[in-house]
């Protein structure tokens, strides 16, 4: 679905990408993890066309990003959800927020209708339909910036640290909705600097010093962290493999792995 080729890019300030190679594919759910400054929300104005390469091409469905005759096809199959709460509410109101994008989709009054009662429903914000988004907090200025991507029903979602500046309670519903996401068929690419918030996806890509440096599965990708000693990989990974446990990536499967052992002894 997604195509990056040979991708570079340089601010004035100098080079934030060199050679970058990435594939999307339908469905999938590829994380992309680095340090601040290595590039990864560059790559993701990149993927959606915000930015265009100063060398090698991005594709998305087969439609280069440079073919401005056709970004509105790149919009239409992929959303994207940015760091801060407040960068991309539009309307005044939760339900104008959601309206807007399918407004400019010229969808039918009643589809509208429709899709806004489904993911206001889905994302359990229906008593925040007619409030003012500037009285909301953080965690749910963020929710209804989920809203309004998702209510677009795009093949591709890039969340750009989608919960780095909500509270813990905002942050657990996101990462589930964006997991439900994924399971109905959405294609994910989440890009953060924690890894705690990739344990789940399928593939899994670091990026440091514009270029990439790691790629596989989560498992694959935090043993050689560990062992390279370069970026922080989840506690419970951590944790067992320090126990010499079989490597788990979520509590849960550290607690599960720890009575294995100790009924094996």
């Amino acid at each position: 679905m997604i195509e990056v080729k040979d991708v570079y890019f340089s601010y004035p300030s100098g080079a934030v990408l060199e050679g970058i190679d990435l594939t999307v594919k339908k469905g999938e759910y590829v994380g992309i993890m680095g340090h601040n400054g290595s590039g990864k929300t560059t790559l993701a104005r990149l993927i959606t066309g915000l930015l265009l390469p100063g060398k090698g091409y991005v594709r998305v469905n087969k439609i280069f990003t440079t073919d401005s005759e056709r970004l509105l096809d790149i919009r239409r199959s992929t959303g994207m959800v940015f760091q801060d709460p407040d960068a991309q509410t539009i309307g005044e109101t939760v339900e104008e927020d959601m309206v807007f994008g399918l407004e400019n989709l010229g969808l039918p009054v009643p589809e509208i209708d429709m899709r806004i009662e489904k993911y206001l429903d889905l994302l359990g914000i229906r008593e925040l339909r007619h409030r003012n988004i500037r009285t909301l907090s953080g965690g749910q200025k963020q929710l209804v910036n989920l809203a309004a991507v998702m209510v677009m029903e795009p093949e591709c979602i890039i969340l750009d640290e989608p919960v780095s500046m909500v509270d813990a309670r905002c942050r657990k519903m996101i990462l589930q909705h964006i997991a439900r996401l994924n399971h109905e068929g959405t294609a994910i690419v989440h890009i953060t600097h924690d890894p705690e918030e990739l344990v789940w996806c399928h593939r899994l890509i670091v990026l440091s010093r514009c270029r990439v440096t790691n790629q596989g599965t989560p498992h694959e990708v935090f043993g050689q962290l560990l062992d390279e000693k370069k970026m922080d990989v989840p506690a419970p990974y951590a944790i067992s493999r320090k126990l010499g446990l079989s490597p788990v990536l979520t509590i849960k499967a550290l607690l599960e792995e720890l009575c294995r052992s100790r009924s094996g002894n």
